[in-house]
């Protein structure tokens, strides 16, 4: 009796265990996952511009910005704070670096109680003179003692306020020339703060080609707003064109090279980051040509996507990042690039890489090495 009595207890204990195991098992079964929106295909995109035909020549750019500014202490000292690295963004107004302030504090500190002490015998003399008390010769001294320490009042100020190098407008700290601790002289350079300006870029262009861009020269001064007749495109990003607006030229050639510079401004695409210094090629209508035909725009062959006789591209809407058919019509040629006559505009974004795996409204975004 004992041992059924064991058994039955030893079979409900297992019976539990069993139990308890399955509930755990359930309990760390995964929670279905709701459905998220996917994640934007990488893909290589193209900015459409004018075709790279004969009708078009480029120069060597270097990218410089008009935003660019030197900082320099105007008084000579040694760096005892620098509160800013290269890269740093900064506000307006911010400081950036101080000089060693005790010397010029004391002499402030003298200046302002030799002033406060010509004013006061000053104004002594005024009530003096209205009494007869004194000759106004001496009157006279005593102004000229008070304008004398005003004026070395001023020059310390300004020589302390000068001891601290303050931001002049908002931008990135584009480099540091120097280091705490550094006897700096006036005018030295300190630091490069890089605005939030435009950026530009300058070619030189023979007399050759500047005697016969005369009249493209006065059209393109006229323009408000930058177009492809003249456009940019960088060493590190071959791909896009950033359209350029002519902002001014030299009238006085090189002497050795009898060169003309010639700048364009431009201003920079948010997705991105060009830098003064950067490499760059400036692209622009030979005006030995005649005229052109601006309907055209040519486009990467691997962008191309052929159903039957039809032609199409992929367009990226550039807010939203979704792509959308476009059906082109395509000039037979052969290469690379080939020249599309109707179908998209200069400045439209395409998808100039696996093409193939595109859908409509999907979302891509820019591909990087």
């Amino acid at each position: 009796m004992q041992s059924k009595i064991s058994t039955a207890i030893l079979s409900s204990f297992l019976s539990f265990l069993l139990f308890t195991f399955l509930v755990a098992c359930d309990s760390n079964k995964p929670a279905p996952q709701t459905e998220s929106e996917p994640l934007p295909r990488p893909a290589k995109l193209f900015e459409i511009g004018q075709t790279e035909s004969d009708d078009y020549l480029n120069f060597p750019a270097v990218i410089k910005s008009d935003a660019l500014t030197e900082l320099s202490f105007e008084v000579s000292g040694v760096v005892k704070e620098l509160f800013v690295v290269e890269a740093q963004e900064v506000k307006q107004g911010e400081v950036l670096a101080k000089l060693g302030q005790k010397d010029l504090q004391t002499k402030l500190k003298s200046t302002r109680a030799q002033y406060d002490n010509a004013e006061e015998e000053y104004q002594r003399a005024v009530r003096l003179i209205k009494e007869d008390a004194i000759p106004l010769s001496e009157l006279e001294q005593r102004e000229s003692e008070r304008d004398v320490n005003k004026a070395q009042l001023e020059t310390a100020e300004k020589a302390l306020q000068d001891s601290i190098l303050i931001a002049p407008f908002a931008g990135s700290i584009a480099r540091v020339s120097i280091k705490k601790q550094q006897a700096i002289k006036v005018g030295e350079p300190a630091i490069e703060i890089l605005g939030e300006g435009g950026l530009e870029a300058s070619i030189n262009l023979p007399s050759s080609i500047i005697a016969k861009a005369k009249e493209l020269i006065a059209i393109a001064k006229e323009q408000r707003e930058p177009n492809y007749d003249a456009y940019l495109t960088l060493s590190a990003v071959p791909d896009r064109r950033i359209p350029t607006q002519f902002k001014e030229i030299t009238l006085d050639a090189n002497a050795v090279s009898q060169t003309y510079e010639v700048t364009l401004s431009f201003k920079a695409p948010e997705d991105i980051n060009i830098l003064p210094g950067m490499n760059a090629s400036i692209w622009f209508k030979d005006p030995l040509k005649g005229t052109y035909d601006d309907s055209k725009v040519s486009v990467p062959l691997s962008a191309i996507v052929a159903e039957g006789e039809q032609k199409y591209v992929w367009v990226v809407n550039r807010e939203s990042m979704a792509v959308t058919r476009r059906n082109i019509t395509v000039e037979d040629g052969v290469g690379e690039y080939l020249n599309v006559t109707s179908g998209l505009k200069l400045g439209e974004t395409i998808v100039a890489g696996g093409v193939s795996s595109l859908s409509e409204g999907m979302k891509v975004r820019p591909w990087t090495k």
